[in-house]
């Protein structure tokens, strides 16, 4: 398992890979936190209940950049407006499906992370659970006046 969290003082993030301490510091602003994950989860090597914060709603996501995603797809859509407008515009529809068979393939390939709604922390390389759904803003509503009172 791998997690990632960001401290609660000044959010800078903290990678913890192999197996995560119990306790730390935050190397920039000194706070500690603290792990205490679910013995039998850990055992399972799965996510029931953050170790970070304790809550037990999460979603999960394509461990993949959204910023680099975004970039692709407006290079996609560049290079079809070029092809059109240089060699004729029947060629515009076949570059944009191109991307999306480039999509897929990067979709296929790239592993799952699970996300804590409440603290942020993700966790990586952990058994899938089917109680944890892609990200649903209807949850993170109930934890967003937590995490806009820590971010400032």
């Amino acid at each position: 398992m791998r997690a990632r969290l960001h401290c609660p003082g000044c959010l800078v993030r903290v990678d913890l890979a192999g197996t995560v301490p119990a306790s730390g510091a935050c190397r920039r602003c000194g706070r500690v936190w603290s792990f205490a994950p679910d013995p039998p989860s850990l055992l399972e090597n799965r996510v029931e209940k953050c170790g970070f914060c304790g809550n037990r709603a999460f979603f999960v996501q394509r461990d993949f950049d959204q910023r680099i995603g975004c970039a692709i797809m407006a290079a996609s859509i560049a290079a079809a407006l070029f092809v059109g407008s240089r060699w004729g515009w029947i060629w515009f529809t076949p570059v944009l499906l191109a991307t999306v068979l480039i999509d897929w393939v990067l979709a296929a390939t790239i592993g799952p992370v699970t996300i804590c709604y409440r603290c942020d922390a993700e966790y990586r390389d952990v058994a899938g659970n089917l109680r944890h759904r892609p990200y649903d803003p209807h949850v993170a509503e109930r934890y967003a006046e937590i995490k806009t009172v820590r971010r400032m």
